[in-house]
């Protein structure tokens, strides 16, 4: 009669695999932030853009009205650096999570290899038992057929 093979560590291995599956979600998240960011980034660039051949259409533009542009420019390239600068520490971010879940796939991996391990020699076990039992039998028939 066969045992069922328990692993005496899946609690571990289903907690592991629960922390790698949080990592995988935590890397979209940064991800999906780090490209919402490039579109920001994108669309303060194309403003500039379309603000300064604005401004370089105006010929005879006031000088309060020249003052107004160059606050306005100046707001633009700022608030574009900004977004810039942001853009950097998701990037560092994205990669700090996917470092995480690395770690996390890796830690998971090893209770797996565990796993197996044992598994396969949980069944050699079962087999050699096994086959004593057989041989037990055919030795108990073989007598019993002697006498």
């Amino acid at each position: 009669m066969r045992k069922v093979f328990k692993y005496n560590l899946q609690k571990v291995l289903d907690y592991r695999t629960s922390l790698e599956e949080q990592a995988r979600l935590e890397v979209v998240r940064s991800r999906k932030k780090y490209q919402d960011q490039i579109v920001l980034v994108q669309n303060f660039e194309h403003e500039l853009e379309l603000a300064l051949k604005e401004s370089r259409k105006k010929e005879n533009m006031t000088r309060d009205r020249i003052w107004l542009w160059n606050r306005y420019t100046q707001r633009m390239n700022s608030d574009l650096r900004l977004a810039r600068l942001r853009l950097g520490e998701l990037a560092r971010e994205v990669s700090a999570k996917r470092q995480y879940l690395l770690e996390k796939s890796r830690d998971k991996r090893i209770i797996e290899k565990l796993k197996v391990k044992q598994k396969i020699k949980f069944e050699h076990e079962q087999e050699k038992t096994e086959q004593k039992n057989f041989d037990e039998m055919a030795v108990v028939r073989h007598k019993h057929k002697a006498i």
